[in-house]
C-alpha cells in the first residue's frame, strides 16, 4: 500500500512516499505507522483516503490512495 506524506511529516518519516503492507482499516494503518515511525505518535495529522479526509475508522482497499496530511492554517 503506497502512502503519500506531506509537510513536516516528511521529516519524521524521511520520505514523501512510503510503502507498507496492506492494512484492513485506518486504525490498523495508524498502528503500523506508529510502530515504523515512532515520531508520528507526537504529531497531529489527518489521513485522507482517495482525497477525502477521514474521521473515525474506515475499511481500506489495496488500491486506495492514502495520504498523511499535517494540520495547516490559513492566512
Amino acid at each position: 500500500m503506497k502512502i503519500l506524506v506531506f509537510g513536516m511529516l516528511v521529516e519524521d518519516i524521511g520520505n514523501d512516499e512510503v510503502e507498507i503492507e496492506v492494512s484492513a482499516d485506518t486504525e490498523s494503518l495508524k498502528e503500523i505507522l506508529f510502530n515504523c515511525y515512532p515520531a508520528l505518535r507526537t504529531r497531529q495529522f489527518m489521513i485522507a483516503v482517495n482525497k477525502q479526509k477521514i474521521n473515525g475508522n474506515l475499511e481500506l482497499n489495496p488500491n486506495d490512495e492514502i495520504a498523511l496530511i499535517p494540520p495547516f492554517a490559513g492566512g
